[in-house]
């Protein structure tokens, strides 16, 4: 059995997201998991990001990440945030086991 390497608790979600990988080159993707650190990330496919990318949690980009992936599979990305999320942040973008997913 493989042993847990994630530094922070992922919650599972499935919300839209945008991945920023030049200025006016935003393409749609799925966040299927997230946590304080990083997210896992659907994606059409994985040769495509770029290995340092922005992630729009907002339609907006309001609420974005800069990413760092860290493994790849054909169709999902993994990635680490290269920041740390703040309290008001986390609160948005982790839901409670009970709570449903949702940024705003």
């Amino acid at each position: 059995m493989q042993k847990e390497q994630r530094k922070a608790r992922r919650r599972h979600v499935r919300y839209t997201a945008w991945l920023v990988r030049a200025p006016n080159d935003t393409h749609p993707c799925a966040l299927s998991d997230i946590s304080e650190t990083g997210a896992r990330i659907d994606v059409d496919d994985s040769n495509s990001v770029p290995d340092k990318f922005v992630l729009w949690l907002a339609s907006n980009g309001a609420a974005q990440r800069a990413c760092k992936v860290v493994w790849r599979q054909p169709k999902q990305v993994g990635v680490s945030f290269e920041r740390r999320l703040a309290d008001g942040e986390r609160a948005a973008l982790v839901p409670h086991e009970t709570g449903a997913a949702h940024v705003a």
